[in-house]
């Protein structure tokens, strides 16, 4: 029988807090979900300790990709093997409650119209330590879907919602994280999502987050890394933020909202790319230049 709960957890050399993760899914209060780990060819100890755990819980299924297909990839690789009803992704440096699976379920059972719930996030260190309680504030509950991505779009933050739990009948409609073409892909599926249904927020802590200096998200400003995480090898992002804005546009297309709504949103995007002009215009001239170097 198909499990009620898919949880994707991507991993690449994640030895540090990788069997953390693993024992905090494998704990939680509701147990009806298959745990699905992909990981990104690492060089470290992550298969020993997957193998190690699939061979004690039939719960937990490993795959291990003969080459970094990148986190993008890796992410939507994930959710294409799951078969649960609900899906939610979990990193493996990342910790959550033992009821997160019960508390999100329970808010979406109960929320017909929503199509993801997430609880409140806890930074925290490389030790556990608590650094801060973040505020995602995206209980959006608005029935206009424009104002819910308006809302979404327009609050820079963390996207750690999308470590919560969505309908897989819905996210199957989406992009998911697109080719990696662009970095924090996260941003543009909540956004997707947002058109689709309401977003309701747990008020109860059930999400930790863990910075520290190898997490991807620890400096989204080093180009480098990110074209690392996202593509799984060094090549360069081209004219990322205009695919960024562009992944927009595509999602309100294809979106089930009205035609008034999507002549708002798509508006507002192009005043957005109008906004970045000078940044595409000086990605645009570096990927001239790289194109004359390849001639």
């Amino acid at each position: 029988m198909k499990p009620k709960i898919s949880v994707g957890m991507p991993v690449y050399n994640g030895e540090p807090y990788l069997e953390q993760a693993i024992q905090a899914t494998l704990n939680q209060t509701y147990d009806d979900f298959e745990l699905i780990i992909s990981d990104n060819h690492s060089s470290d100890r992550t298969e020993e300790i997957c193998r190690d755990f699939a061979a004690k819980d039939s719960r937990l299924h490993y795959i291990r990709n003969s080459k970094n297909i990148g986190a993008a990839n890796n992410y939507n690789q994930l959710f294409h093997k799951s078969t649960g009803e609900y899906f939610r992704w979990f990193n493996a440096d990342d910790l959550c409650s033992n009821v997160l699976h019960e508390r999100c379920l329970k808010a979406l059972e109960e929320n017909p119209h929503a199509i993801m719930s997430y609880g409140k996030t806890n930074i925290i260190d490389e030790n556990g330590n608590i650094i801060k309680r973040y505020e995602d504030n995206l209980h959006l509950l608005q029935d206009c879907a424009s104002e819910r991505f308006l809302y979404y779009v327009k609050k820079p933050g963390l996207s750690n919602a999308i470590y919560g739990l969505m309908r897989r009948s819905v996210l199957n409609k989406t992009k998911l994280m697109g080719s990696g073409s662009y970095p924090a892909a996260d941003i543009s599926l909540i956004a997707e999502l947002s058109l689709y249904g309401k977003i309701v927020e747990v008020p109860e802590t059930l999400f930790l987050r863990r910075m520290h200096a190898e997490a991807s998200s620890w400096d989204r400003g080093d180009v480098a890394t990110q074209q690392q995480f996202w593509t799984g090898n060094t090549s360069n992002f081209v004219m990322p933020t205009l695919k960024k804005e562009y992944a927009f546009i595509r999602a309100i297309s294809s979106s089930p909202i009205g035609v008034w709504e999507k002549l708002v949103l798509n508006k507002f995007i192009f005043r957005r790319i109008l906004w970045w002009r000078k940044q595409i215009f000086r990605e645009f001239l570096v990927f001239l230049k790289r194109g004359i170097a390849i001639n």
